[in-house]
């Protein structure tokens, strides 16, 4: 002490220097603590609203759902015929293109009311020459300015069938979709009802191998769970690039956007903030080519989550403002499926930045975790295995077989991807657009 103290007395004007010293660094590390605190309370809040904001946008498709459980009632049958014009586009499709053309040609409908256009996009091989053998009407959309692009080469085929008129309804297939035989009378109901824009449901028709078993299992709940509480409640279905019909004046009003790598949902939240509603049509049934390699998965999830990034950073401004300016519903479930894009990348980034903070914050999932019934892990699991079982029974009002039963339970192994895929789309350009390989040999004589 008296060291310390001998120290300490060395003089008047060394003392004072010393007390301000230790004055100044006491106020630099009070100033950085708040900073930090600062810092922390910001990110805690941040990543706790996103957390609760998409925990009840869960909440809210959860209780939507239930409203799959109860029949919808189809549009009466109309007398009235429209005339529709069916647009396959394909880029390189020679493996697939004749068991599509073959499903359109076959629709149970007066043949001198629908004309079936191919709209070869760039094509070098036989795609066009197998479908015009076929007897469908060939676009060749191959102008060394352009690129290939699904949504730039129909853009271009729409203009120039609105050029010859005499068509009531625009309709969408892609080269590896098949279309049910009556397709177009469903439809045709549908938009003598007044309907504008009308998706019609989605299922897979290769299911041989555990991937698009999984995937089609997917798509089964999807439209009992999803799609169909959506048209019921009068939301807006979820558009799906193919088995797609609009009206001519929804046509022309709305033409297709060449640069977005998604032009269907880029399609429907447009339609949406515009006040045009699109809805579904439970038996007009398209059947679609599922990826068979894990390869194929990712390279197609990635260009879909790249072009949805897209559309949300396009639209999602607009369809809040459309929700708050007109109480539009619609509108506001438009605004949760486009926030949704980025429910694995802000609640993983933000919860996992607060996390690597401090250890003490307050986090909505964890706290929502303990507060679960039951005082072990077990007994939680226990209490949430009713809500992981809940979207099978879609599998058992579907009558869907135990293969594609055990499929819907394997669907975690695929969400193991889902972060690759998001971060891969983070990075992703939108100059190009790339195409999924198809190959099924199934033809819908097999299905139907």
């Amino acid at each position: 002490m008296e060291g310390a103290k001998g120290l300490y007395d060395i003089g008047p004007s060394l003392r004072s220097y010393y007390e301000s010293c230790v004055t100044e660094n006491s106020c630099r590390c009070g100033f950085q603590a708040s900073g930090r605190s600062m810092a922390i309370s910001i990110l805690s809040f941040l990543a706790n609203s996103a957390q609760i904001l998409f925990f009840l946008a869960g909440l809210f498709y959860l209780f939507l759902s239930f409203r799959g459980f109860w029949s919808i009632a189809p549009p009466p049958r109309a007398r009235k015929k429209l005339r529709f014009a069916l647009l396959l586009p394909a880029y390189n499709e020679e493996k697939v293109i004749r068991f599509s053309v073959e499903s359109l040609l076959g629709i149970k409908y007066p043949r001198e009311l629908f004309e079936v256009f191919v709209v070869a996009d760039h094509c070098t091989d036989d795609t066009a020459r197998i479908a015009r053998g076929l007897g469908a009407r060939v676009l060749e959309h191959s102008f060394a300015a352009s690129k290939p692009g699904k949504g730039r080469a129909l853009k271009w085929a729409v203009s120039e069938i609105l050029k010859t008129g005499g068509y009531d309804v625009f309709c969408y297939f892609d080269a590896d979709s098949l279309a049910h035989p009556d397709f177009l009378s469903v439809m045709n109901d549908h938009l003598n009802a007044g309907e504008e824009a009308v998706q019609g449901r989605q299922l897979s028709k290769n299911t041989e191998a555990w991937l698009p078993r999984i995937l089609a299992a997917g798509h089964i709940v999807s439209n009992k769970l999803f799609q169909a509480p959506k048209y019921a409640c009068g939301l807006s279905a979820t558009l799906h690039g193919k088995g797609m019909c609009f009206s001519k004046r929804v046509t022309e009003d709305f033409p297709w956007d060449e640069t977005c790598l998604t032009e269907d949902i880029e399609m429907q939240m447009r339609l949406i903030r515009n006040g045009v509603r699109v809805t579904w049509a439970e038996n007009a049934v398209v059947f679609n080519e599922e990826p068979v390699s894990i390869r194929q998965y990712v390279r197609r999830n990635v260009r879909w989550t790249r072009g949805s990034m897209d559309v949300a950073g396009r639209h999602l401004k607009g369809l809040f403002e459309r929700t708050v300016r007109f109480l539009d519903f619609n509108a506001f479930e438009g605004t949760l499926y486009c926030g949704g894009v980025y429910k694995l990348g802000v609640v993983v980034g933000l919860t996992a930045a607060l996390l690597c903070v401090t250890r003490d914050s307050f986090v909505f999932l964890f706290w929502f975790y303990d507060r679960l019934p039951g005082s072990g892990p077990a007994l939680k699991l226990m209490s949430l295995s009713p809500l992981a079982l809940y979207p099978a029974a879609a599998l058992v009002m579907a009558k869907a077989g135990p293969q594609m039963f055990l499929a819907y339970f394997l669907q975690p192994v695929l969400n193991i991807l889902r972060l690759p895929i998001f971060v891969a789309g983070l990075f992703r350009g939108d100059a190009f657009w790339d195409r999924t390989e198809h190959s099924s040999g199934v033809a819908i004589t097999d299905l139907v």
